[in-house]
């Protein structure tokens, strides 16, 4: 009775959580809300609750803030330099208006991978969009669903830059350390050919439904345009570096994530920090001449950024390590490990259901990583084919309406739910489960 009490308790809390962040309430306020629902119906110790919150938080943000930081001072530096302008006007030109959503969704996918969070490549991106879209005679509103497709994607990848890849990575390799598992070759780029499998089955499901709605918007709303005429596209600023100039940083960051997680023992999150730093300080030394006396302002902006979407991540990690102390967690994760099924399959489930309740990505995949882990492996999965699913598996309820950053996104963007939400919620949500469930299956065959 009390196990069935707290579950009920979980799914409140799950339900409220939505509620409030999509209201507006901050995350920090939010998830001690939801965690005193789920301490009142779990007849948990309230203070030893919140110590376990106050754990999970600073646990957190003492091992994903250089991460999260030095990839959102990348962002800034991408941004200051006129870098990412300047990619964006090449890609945009060479493919034309009659494939601006391809271009939004190679420059999303470009900037995701090498690090640069999603929230920082919705500023960076948005405003060059929005011109990309008028020209196109396509819907405002449909914006964040088209970036959604490359940012959402990307981290499937092998060798991505993100912390739904980084953080399986480093937790399989603790679980072998501590003779959890058996030692396995495991890296950022482990199972290449399941991340790439998920990547086009979700890219090619959410770019063909996003066309097929803006050209279909376009026509209801009277915007269409002739899209056989080349585009030429007028850069914001004079002193845009070339494009030779600016790919280089991308091209040294990649190629270090793969020189570093193959030849190397480093930490995954020590790969992707370095990588970046060093991307970062060649941004710098290039591009010294546009980003001018602004350095300091955009290095500070950058680390404020980076700072409070770590931040926000370890308010939902401390709600989540309540959630992990009750009885009804017990109950689900138990319930969980019994499906029966493929453990491929049952990582796929996993991890949805905890995306779902948790309204984060980067937490369901910490928390399903410490509990799951070995009895998978144990069951006969393999700990490179897991890590390779789980940025794919964990994407699909990653973006429902209780994820903040989503939500804070759209607000910048002046777009409500209503108008731009279902764009996200196919991109984001439906399109990354279809593939994520493809490589499953590929998973079963393969491993």
């Amino acid at each position: 009775m009390a196990s069935t009490i707290s579950v009920i308790g979980l799914l409140v809390a799950a339900v409220v959580f939505i509620i409030v962040v999509w209201k507006g309430l901050d995350v920090f306020t939010s998830t001690i809300l939801v965690s005193f629902i789920i301490i009142l119906t779990s007849w948990m110790n309230w203070w030893d609750a919140l110590s376990s919150y106050a754990s999970g938080y600073t646990g957190f943000i003492s091992s994903q803030i250089f991460v999260l930081v030095i990839g959102a001072v990348f962002g800034e530096l991408m941004a200051a330099s006129g870098v990412a302008e300047s990619l964006a006007n090449v890609i945009t030109e060479k493919l034309g208006v009659k494939y601006v959503i391809l271009s939004i969704t190679v420059i999303s996918t470009i900037f995701v991978y090498v690090g640069i969070s999603g929230f920082v490549v919705l500023f960076v991106i948005a405003p060059i969009a929005t011109v990309m879209m008028k020209r196109a005679g396509y819907a405002y509103r449909m914006i964040p669903g088209i970036i959604f497709i490359g940012a959402t994607n990307s981290a499937m990848l092998p060798y991505a830059i993100n912390v739904t890849n980084t953080i399986p990575a480093s937790l399989i390799q603790e679980a072998m350390d501590n003779g959890e598992i058996a030692a396995e070759t495991v890296s950022l780029g482990s199972a290449p050919i399941l991340g790439i499998i998920a990547f086009v089955v979700s890219t090619v499901i959410g770019y063909t439904y996003m066309v097929r709605a803006a050209k279909k918007t376009a026509v209801k709303e009277g915007t269409v345009v002739d899209t056989a005429k080349p585009v030429k596209i007028v850069p914001t600023r004079e002193d845009l570096p070339p494009f030779v100039i600016a790919v280089i940083p991308f091209v040294v960051v990649v190629a270090l994530v793969l020189v570093l997680s193959n030849v190397t023992s480093m930490d995954a999150n020590a790969v992707a920090v370095l990588s970046m730093f060093i991307g970062s300080v060649l941004l710098v030394l290039l591009c010294h001449k546009q980003i001018g006396g602004t350095l300091k302002e955009t290095i500070g902006k950058g680390v404020g950024n980076g700072v409070s979407a770590t931040v926000m991540a370890a308010a939902i990690i401390g709600f989540s390590t309540v959630l992990q102390s009750c009885i009804g967690f017990d109950a689900i994760k138990n319930w969980v490990l019994n499906f029966n099924m493929n453990p491929y399959i049952t990582e796929f489930l996993g991890l949805n259901i905890l995306a779902g309740i948790m309204g984060s990505g980067t937490a369901a995949v910490q928390t399903f990583f410490q509990y799951f882990t070995a009895p998978l492996v144990n069951q006969g999965a393999s700990a490179a084919a897991l890590h390779r699913l789980a940025p794919a598996a964990v994407t699909g309820m990653n973006t429902l309406p209780n994820a903040g950053g989503m939500v804070a996104q759209l607000n910048w963007m002046h777009i409500s739910l209503k108008d731009g939400y279902w764009y996200v919620f196919v991109t984001s949500v439906l399109a990354p489960m279809a593939g994520a469930l493809v490589a499953c299956i590929a998973a079963m065959f393969l491993y």
